[in-house]
């Protein structure tokens, strides 16, 4: 039975008592800067790809469902690609990506806080840097044979430590992505061919209020 109550008020102390900030909304941004490689199947190709720098640019819209759980939808302009050491070939993609995190917090003035969800991103542009031969050309030059996916799922997760500044919320976010789908279309060796990416970036919010 003590149990129980004991469950019971933490359940409402969550859930209850925090009627205002469940309703709260959020506006705000992302600024900061990415590093991406692609994952191969095979051990060789992996050892030959080298990362790439880029950036991210973000607009947030945020909902704080109690103390502890929030909601946050974005839309992000991120470079991500990789270089290829020994055929050359540096690929620079940019998409326009929209994630969905679920964000845990500890309900502290300065909080730490776990996030994780689904993305959803559509390539913007596509260009291979130093192909032996061919030079500089976007990745749809028929010279290339390159037939890749436009439309990627992911899957971000990571940490951050943010603080609320009176009705405006500062975070300091570390995150990584790991595609789920398949960049290359072509089913041949050495198989599948996935973006990791990993972000360090500020976000700034400022809440709105009830809905």
């Amino acid at each position: 039975m003590g149990r129980t109550w004991l469950a019971a008020v933490t359940l409402l102390s969550l859930f209850g008592s925090d009627t205002a900030l469940a309703q709260a909304v959020s506006i705000g941004g992302r600024l900061g800067i990415s590093n991406s490689a692609a994952l191969f199947a095979d051990e060789h190709s992996r050892n030959r790809i080298d990362d790439r720098r880029g950036l991210q640019v973000s607009g947030i819209v945020g909902h704080e469902l109690n103390s502890v759980l929030s909601l946050q939808l974005e839309l992000s302009y991120i470079q991500k690609g990789w270089a290829e050491l020994e055929t050359g070939g540096d690929r620079k993609l940019t998409y326009l990506e929209l994630p969905l995190l679920l964000s845990i917090n500890a309900p502290w003035t300065t909080s730490p806080h776990l996030l994780v969800g689904p993305s959803v991103s559509r390539e913007l542009n596509c260009s291979v840097i130093g192909v032996p031969q061919v030079g500089s050309v976007s990745c749809s030059d028929p010279r290339l044979g390159w037939d890749r996916e436009k439309l990627l799922f992911g899957l971000w997760f990571g940490l951050g430590l943010g603080r609320w500044l009176g009705t405006s919320k500062l975070d300091v976010q570390f995150l990584g992505n790991i595609s789920l789908t398949d960049i290359d279309r072509e089913e041949l060796p050495p198989g599948y061919i996935r973006l990791a990416t990993v972000t360090a970036s500020a976000t700034y919010k400022i809440s709105l209020g009830g809905l």
